[in-house]
Parts: C-alpha cells; structure tokens; sequence
C-alpha cells in the first residue's frame, strides 16, 4: 500500500468492502461515532468530504493522503470495477451540481 493512498485504500478495504460483505460490522461502527455517513435501504449514503474525514478518523491518520489526492483516487483509479466485484456500486443519490456537496450511494447490484 502506498502511503499516499492511505485513506482511499483505507475506504476500499475496510468501508465499501466491509459494507457490502457484512454491513452489520460496518452499523456498529457508525453507531459509535458522530457521522453523517448513513445506512439507508437503498445503500450506504456519504458525502465525499464526510467519507475522507471518517476514514481519517478511524485510521487517526493526520493527513497523509490529502482529500484531493483521495477524490481523485476513488474518480481516476478503477474504484467501479473493484466495488463490481465485490457485488456493489456507486451512484449519485443526490446531485447539488458540486463533487463535494453531492450525496452519493454504495449499493449491492441486483
């Protein structure tokens, strides 16, 4: 793992992955925290900026991946194909006409 890509890799393996394998640890987890990240029935709803800050607060990393560098990690590398093999996608759930102000949506493919 890169240290440059701590907390995009951070949100692969242990957010998106562990929504869409078992999404009761995943529960446990945000009920522990204040977070605006939520479970919905339709899938795991964030905000790209709320989605950088929790991830940084779960590793108690200070930044070594700016949130730049993460967003354009989840836009440039092949996040969809990763997440398609995993059984999940995301969409936007919420479109404000701004990357960080949008609300976008993990789900399990049918």
């Amino acid at each position: 793992m890169l240290p440059t890509q701590q907390v995009y890799d951070y949100v692969l393996e242990f957010v998106f992955a562990v929504y869409l394998l078992d999404p009761a640890a995943l529960r446990l987890r945000l009920a522990e925290v204040e977070t605006p990240i939520r479970m919905t029935l339709a899938g795991l709803e964030f905000s790209l900026p709320e989605l950088y800050e929790f991830a940084l607060m779960e590793i108690k990393a200070d930044g070594e991946q700016s949130y730049k560098s993460f967003r354009r990690c989840l836009y440039g590398q092949q996040t969809q194909v990763m997440l398609r093999k995993l059984g999940g996608k995301i969409e936007i759930a919420q479109n404000h006409q701004h990357v960080n102000k949008s609300i976008y949506r993990l789900q399990l493919l049918k």
